[in-house]
């Protein structure tokens, strides 16, 4: 179920806010006034914000830079304000989209699930095609490049490699790469992470000076960008 935050002043009813989210079953809908719902936008996440800025203590613009200095949430502004202007500064300051009121119910439903469809694309294009460096990884067709020359990696090298680049600048233990690559259920030699790490070194023909995959001595192994 999608996670969607409305912000707004404690005096606005917000009806049609309300009840379109509620007449959707795929939505999470929670209330809060503009102190409260910036404090709990930073405190977990949120799939979509809904930010009824008529009347509030803070400017409207102001709120989104805010929410845009630490989170990349969607969000689509609500205003009974007529001002092109207005609405043209909050996508400036890192709204996605706005709605003016009067409105349907209907349409804000609409474009929440635009919005979110745009992100579920934008999420699956990044799983999919991954890139350190020269190496490129498309993962919808299982292959992998380094300076436009295609490597042949066994499948356990593969999942390997792209394991580690999902989790670039993370250190991964070798117990780690083992659950995730090899599985839990497998009983291994940890030591054989060490020896598939060297395979990979091998077909991504490292040197000393630039080996792609660290040594973190006493601790794993990492990709730093």
């Amino acid at each position: 179920m999608k996670q969607v935050l409305v912000i707004k002043n404690e005096r606005s009813l917000a009806k049609k806010i309300v009840s379109g989210l509620k007449q959707e079953g795929s939505f999470i809908w929670t209330l809060h006034n503009e102190k409260k719902g910036l404090n709990i936008v930073y405190e977990q996440d949120w799939d979509i914000i809904v930010l009824d800025w008529d009347s509030l203590s803070i400017s409207g613009p102001e709120i989104c830079r805010q929410i845009r200095a630490v989170k990349t949430t969607p969000i689509i502004i609500v205003t009974d304000n007529v001002s092109s202007k207005d609405c043209i500064d909050g996508l400036q300051a890192g709204a996605d989209d706005y709605i003016r009121k009067p409105f349907e119910k209907e349409e804000l439903v609409a474009r929440i699930k635009v919005i979110l469809r745009r992100g579920d694309y934008i999420h699956t294009i990044e799983n999919n095609f991954l890139r350190f460096k020269d190496l490129f990884v498309d993962a919808s067709r299982s292959t992998v490049t380094k300076s436009g020359e295609n490597l042949q990696l066994t499948k356990r090298e593969y999942d390997l490699l792209v394991f580690i680049m999902k989790n670039k600048n993370k250190i991964l233990g070798r117990e780690i790469l083992l659950n995730q690559v090899w599985g839990y259920d497998i009983a291994v030699n940890p030591n054989v992470v060490d020896l598939y790490i060297g395979y990979l070194r091998k077909k991504l023909k490292c040197d000393k000076k630039d080996r792609y995959i660290q040594t973190i001595h006493g601790r794993g192994y990492s990709m730093i960008e």
